[in-house]
């Protein structure tokens, strides 16, 4: 096989796996949507109905969020992927896994907001996704970013890996408060994702490189 057919093969692949990923993460959000039921009573809305729809949309609008950073996060991780070898295919669908159970364990909480079980469950699912999106970064940036077009400038790796376990750190978090006895604390522990952002942003980003005439 030539350089230019080897190429082309490496492009389609790539693009494969990309649009696959894209599909599950489109499928993912769209489920979510699902758990939001109209209210079973004839009369319309009554208390106990409009809290139990509240807390379904609360769900539903974390959730989406949630899958929406991590989609973003692939997005960002991939955007100078220039070429395709199989150690990234695999792990993009280890990734995936964990994507595909936020639904459920989005439903499993919306029907039980006072469960431990369930906001533990749920916690797991996405501290499940932060570490396997840690996994496809190191794999994507490994040895340098051979993979990546241009190469990957000296501490990006570090960057990427901070940012990527923003949700884990946050949802970590929720569990020990959880474990603590403070549950409504617990369910308030995702705005620790943009902290742990910012800070990566402040102290881990690598400097521009400058530019050379």
């Amino acid at each position: 096989m030539g350089h230019a057919q080897h190429a082309d093969l490496e492009e389609r692949l790539l693009h494969r796996m990309l649009f696959f990923t894209d599909a599950v993460f489109a499928i993912a959000m769209t489920l979510l949507v699902l758990e939001l039921k109209p209210p079973e009573e004839p009369s319309g809305l009554t208390v106990d109905s409009m809290r139990s729809l509240i807390g379904h949309i609360g769900i539903f609008a974390m959730s989406f969020a949630l899958i929406g950073v991590f989609w973003v996060a692939h997005l960002n991780t991939t955007r100078r992927l220039a070429h395709f070898d199989w150690p990234t295919a695999v792990v993009n669908l280890l990734f995936l896994l964990p994507v595909c159970l936020i639904p459920f364990a989005a439903a499993w909480f919306g029907e039980s907001l006072s469960a431990s079980a369930a906001w533990a469950f749920y916690c797991w699912v996405l501290i499940a996704t932060s570490a396997t999106n840690m996994v496809l970064v190191a794999v994507c940036y490994r040895g340098g970013g051979k993979l990546i077009a241009g190469g990957s400038p000296r501490g990006e790796l570090l960057y990427r890996l901070s940012r990527a376990s923003a949700p884990g750190v946050a949802f970590a978090i929720g569990l020990g408060l959880l474990a603590s006895g403070y549950v409504i604390a617990a369910h308030f522990c995702w705005p620790i994702i943009g902290l742990v952002f910012a800070v990566s942003e402040g102290l881990l980003k690598p400097k521009a490189q400058p530019r050379t005439a």
